[in-house]
C-alpha cells in the first residue's frame, strides 16, 4: 500500500508530463505537468477521448500502435485551446495486454519543412516562406522558371537567399511589385485562409497566385505557402470565348428568325425578332410566362408533344408549322424547330421560328398562277365541251319558239275555221322534244361549270373526310377534252375508306397529273394508248391513287428533277414548271407522299399516297328528301335581285303554293316585318345593298322563328364572309343553276318539318 502511495505521489509531482490511457484511447489520468504542457485542467482532461484532441491523420497511426502490445514512440499534433497545433512525442508502454497504457509525453523538436522533390514536376510554382524570419524554406523549379531566376535555384535551396532578396530578383522579371510582395510585414501578419489574385506582367503574361497558411510546428500563422500559375493562354482563351459569346449574343439578338429559350415550360430568353413578331416592347413582359401563352389554341396539343420530345426525351423537335399568338390576340404562321440544350447550367430548350406568312402568301399566289396556266391549257377543251350543248340548246330553243309562234298563229286562224283544223298533237310533241334536248344540254353546261368551280376554289384549305373518287371524277371530267383524242381511259376504283384531305386541292393535283399524262401521248392514236386511274388500299392508314400512261416516259435525268420548282420540258409558254412541284408540296402538306416511276418508251406512273381520315367511315350520301304532298300549300317569299330568276322560281313554286317575289333586301325586310305568315323564304345570298346574309341576320335578331325557314340560293360564295356564313348557318342551300326537282325537295323538306297552311 505504501508503494502505491509513493508511486502516485511520484506520478503527480514528476516534472515529466505523463498520462494513463485506456485501451480505447480514453484519458484515465494525467499529471499536472501534462496539464501545464497542453494548457488544460486535469478535471477537464479526465474521461476525454484522445482522438478529440489529436489531428485525425495522426490519430489513425497512433491508435494502430496502441494495440500492438509493445513499447512504441509516436509524434502527433495536439490541438491547443487557441486552435493551434502542438507537436508532441509519445512514449507508450504497458505491463500486460489487459492493463492500461502508461505514456510519457514531451514536446517534439520543431522540424524544418522538408522539401518536396516531386513538386518540381508540377505545372505551377511553389514558394514556402517563414513570415517572421523571412526565411525561404522551399521553392520548386517551376517557380524559378516563371520568374526567370533558375540560376538562383540552388542558392535558394541552400538557404543563402532571404525572402526580400528573392523578391528583388523577381522584380527584374516584371513590374507587378505589389503582386510580388508575397505577404505583409511581420508585424501585420497574413490573412488566414485561402487567398487568390491575378496580375498581368509587363511582358504580357498573366500569373494567378494562390496563398494559404501552412501548419509547421503547430504554428499555422507563421508560415505561408504560395502557388503561382501562368494562366496567360487560359485568359486569352477565356477572353476569346467571351468575345465569341458576345458576338454570338449579338448574332442571336440580330437574327432574322425568332429565337427563345425555355425551361420548365417558361420563357427565360427571347430575342428582339420574336418580341417584335409577338408585339412585345420589353422582354420582361414575356419572361417567366408559360410558353403556351404564344401558341394558337388549335396547335396546343401539337406543341405539347413537341416540347415533350425536346425537354423530356432530349431529342430534336423537327421543323414543323405552328401558329403563334400575338399579344393582341391575332396570330401568324411560323416554321419552328426545338433543340434541347444546357442553358446557364440547367436543362432547357431553344426554339427557332421563322414567320412564313409572306411565303405562304407567295405560295398561294404561285398556286393560283399554276391554276391559271392549267385553266389556259383546258380553256379550248372546256369551250368545246360547252359549245356542243350550247349549239343545240340555242337551236332547239329557236325552233321551239318558232313552233310556239306558228301554233299560236294557227290557233288564231282555227277560231275562224272551227275546231279540228290544227295539228295539235304533232306540233306539241315536236316542241316538247326540242325543249327536253335543250334542258339536257343546259344540264351538261351546268355540270361543266360545277366542275370548274370545284377545281378552282380559292378559299382556305379545309381538311375533312373525302371520298377520293369524287375529286378524281371531277378532274377526269375537266380533262376529257385532253384525253379523248390521245388515249383510252381505264378506271379501276376499289372500295377504300375516306381520306383526310381538301377535295379541291386533290382535284388540282389529279387534274395536273391527268393533263401531264395526256400530253405525254401524241394525238391521233387513242385506241393504242391508255391512261389508267387506279384507286386502291395502301399500307394500314393510307389510300393509294395510281395515274399511269403509256406515253413516252422520262429519262433518268428528267426523272430526278421532275418535282423541282420551275423545271419543265415543255416549250416556252406551255408551262411554268410549277405544276408537279406544287402537287408534291400539296400532298406532302396533307401528310401523304407522291412518287413517280418511268422509263423512256414505257410510260410513267405517278402514285399518290394519302392518309385516311381519323376513325374513317365511308362517306354517306345525303338522304333523299321526300317530295311534298300535293295537297299541302304554303306561303312562300322569293328574294332575288335578278327578276328573271325570281319569276322562274315563282312559276315553279306557284303551281303548288302562294308566292310573293321581291327583288332587293330592302323590300324583303319590309315584307318580312309586315306580319305576313311566310312558311318558307327562298333568299339569294349575294345582292347589292342589303345582302341575303344581312336580311337573315336582322330577321334572326327578331326571334320569331322565320330565320329557320330560309333556303339560301347561291351562284357561288365569292367572298370570305359568304363562305364562312354558309358554313355557320344550318339552313338549306341550293346552288344555281337549280332544277325543278331540287326546289320541290327543299321546299317539301322545310314544310314537312315546320308544317304549312292549307
Amino acid at each position: 500500500m505504501l508503494t502505491e502511495q509513493w508511486a502516485h505521489r511520484f506520478f503527480e509531482q514528476s516534472s515529466e508530463p505523463s498520462v494513463i490511457l485506456g485501451r480505447d484511447g480514453v484519458l484515465l489520468e494525467a499529471n499536472p505537468a501534462f496539464g501545464h504542457l497542453v494548457g488544460l485542467s486535469l478535471t477537464s482532461l479526465r474521461g476525454m477521448a484522445l482522438q478529440d484532441f489529436i489531428l485525425a491523420e495522426d490519430a489513425a497511426v497512433l491508435f494502430a500502435k496502441l494495440g500492438s502490445g509493445s513499447p512504441t514512440s509516436r509524434t502527433c499534433r495536439w490541438r491547443q485551446p487557441d486552435g493551434s497545433w502542438l507537436p508532441l512525442s509519445w512514449r507508450i508502454t504497458a505491463a500486460s495486454e489487459s492493463e492500461p497504457l502508461y505514456c510519457t509525453v514531451r514536446q517534439a523538436v520543431e522540424p524544418s519543412p522538408a522539401p518536396w522533390p516531386e513538386s518540381d514536376y508540377l505545372p505551377f510554382g511553389l514558394y514556402l516562406v517563414d513570415i517572421r524570419t523571412r526565411r525561404v524554406h522551399y521553392v520548386n523549379h517551376r517557380f524559378c522558371q516563371l520568374w526567370g531566376i533558375t540560376a538562383l535555384e540552388g542558392a535558394i535551396h541552400r538557404g543563402e537567399l532571404t525572402h526580400d532578396e528573392v523578391i528583388e530578383h523577381c522584380l527584374k522579371a516584371g513590374d507587378a511589385a505589389e503582386f510580388l510582395r508575397l505577404c505583409a510585414a511581420p508585424d501585420q501578419g497574413c490573412v488566414p485562409g485561402l487567398l487568390e489574385d491575378e496580375a498581368r506582367l509587363s511582358d504580357g503574361r498573366t500569373l494567378r497566385r494562390l496563398s494559404t497558411s501552412s501548419s509547421v510546428a503547430g504554428d499555422a500563422m507563421r508560415y505561408r505557402l504560395f502557388a503561382f500559375e501562368d494562366v496567360t493562354e487560359r485568359k486569352r482563351t477565356q477572353e476569346a470565348l467571351h468575345r465569341s459569346e458576345e458576338s454570338f449574343r449579338r448574332l442571336i439578338d440580330r437574327a432574322p428568325e425568332g429565337i427563345f429559350v425555355h425551361t420548365q415550360r417558361r420563357f427565360i430568353y427571347a430575342n428582339p425578332t420574336l418580341l417584335r413578331a409577338l408585339g412585345y416592347d420589353d422582354p420582361a413582359e414575356l419572361m417567366a410566362k408559360p410558353i403556351w401563352s404564344i401558341v394558337h389554341p388549335d396547335d396546343l396539343e401539337l406543341v405539347k408533344d413537341r416540347v415533350h420530345t425536346a425537354a423530356v426525351k432530349g431529342a430534336l423537335a423537327p421543323l414543323r408549322e405552328v401558329r403563334y399568338l400575338r399579344r393582341d390576340g391575332t396570330w401568324y404562321d411560323a416554321e419552328s424547330v426545338g433543340i434541347p440544350i444546357e442553358f446557364d447550367g440547367h436543362e432547357a430548350v431553344v426554339v427557332m421560328s421563322r414567320d412564313i406568312t409572306e411565303r405562304k402568301q407567295a405560295q398561294s399566289q404561285l398556286l393560283q398562277n399554276d391554276r391559271m396556266v392549267l385553266a389556259g391549257t383546258l380553256a379550248a377543251g372546256v369551250g368545246h365541251e360547252i359549245n356542243n350543248p350550247l349549239t343545240y340548246v340555242m337551236a332547239n330553243l329557236a325552233s321551239a319558239l318558232e313552233s310556239v309562234s306558228r301554233l299560236g298563229a294557227e290557233l288564231t286562224r282555227a277560231g275562224e275555221r272551227g275546231p279540228g283544223s290544227v295539228a295539235w298533237p304533232a306540233t306539241l310533241q315536236d316542241t316538247e322534244a326540242l325543249l327536253k334536248e335543250a334542258q339536257e344540254g343546259a344540264m351538261r353546261v351546268r355540270n361543266i361549270v360545277r366542275d370548274l368551280k370545284f377545281i378552282s376554289r380559292q378559299d382556305e384549305e379545309r381538311r375533312e373526310a373525302v371520298d377520293v373518287r369524287q375529286p378524281l371524277d371531277f378532274s377526269i371530267n375537266m380533262a376529257t377534252s385532253q384525253l379523248r383524242h390521245r388515249a383510252r381511259l381505264i378506271k379501276k376504283y376499289e372500295s377504300v375508306p375516306p381520306v383526310h384531305a381538301d377535295g379541291s386541292r386533290l382535284g388540282q393535283v389529279f387534274l395536273n397529273l391527268l393533263v401531264n399524262a395526256a400530253q405525254a401521248i401524241p394525238e391521233g392514236n387513242a385506241e393504242e394508248h391508255h391512261i389508267t386511274v387506279w384507286v386502291r388500299s395502301g399500307p394500314p392508314g393510307s389510300v393509294l391513287v395510281d395515274i399511269s400512261d403509256s406515253g413516252c416516259g422520262m429519262t433518268p435525268a428528267v426523272l430526278s428533277r421532275v418535282f423541282d420548282p420551275f423545271f419543265t420540258t415543255k416549250p416556252v409558254g406551255k408551262g411554268t414548271g410549277l405544276g408537279l412541284s406544287i402537287c408534291h408540296s400539296l400532298i406532302r402538306k396533307l401528310g401523304g407522299d407522291i412518287i413517280v416511276r418511268s422509263e423512256p418508251g414505257r410510260g410513267t406512273t405517278f402514285t399518290v399516297t394519302l392518309p385516311t381520315a381519323p376513325d374513317a367511315v365511308p362517306t354517306r350520301a345525303a338522304p333523299a328528301t321526300p317530295a311534298p304532298h300535293a295537297e299541302r300549300r304554303g306561303q312562300v317569299l322569293v328574294i332575288d335581285d335578278e327578276p328573271a330568276v325570281g319569276r322562274s322560281l315563282a312559276r315553279i313554286i306557284g303551281m303548288r303554293h302562294r308566292v310573293t317575289v321581291v327583288n332587293n333586301g330592302e323590300d324583303a325586310l319590309a315584307v318580312l316585318t309586315s306580319g305576313a305568315p311566310f312558311d318558307a323564304v327562298f333568299c339569294d345570298l349575294m345582292m347589292p345593298g342589303i345582302s341575303g346574309m344581312d336580311v337573315y341576320e336582322r330577321v334572326r335578331e327578331r326571334g320569331d322563328g322565320i330565320a329557320a325557314r330560309f333556303i339560301f340560293i347561291t351562284g357561288g360564295s365569292y367572298t370570305t364572309r359568304a363562305r364562312q356564313f354558309l358554313e355557320r348557318v344550318p339552313n338549306l342551300q341550293i346552288e344555281k343553276p337549280f332544277d325543278v326537282e331540287s326546289i320541290h325537295q327543299s321546299l317539301g323538306q322545310l314544310l314537312g318539318a315546320s308544317g304549312g297552311s292549307e
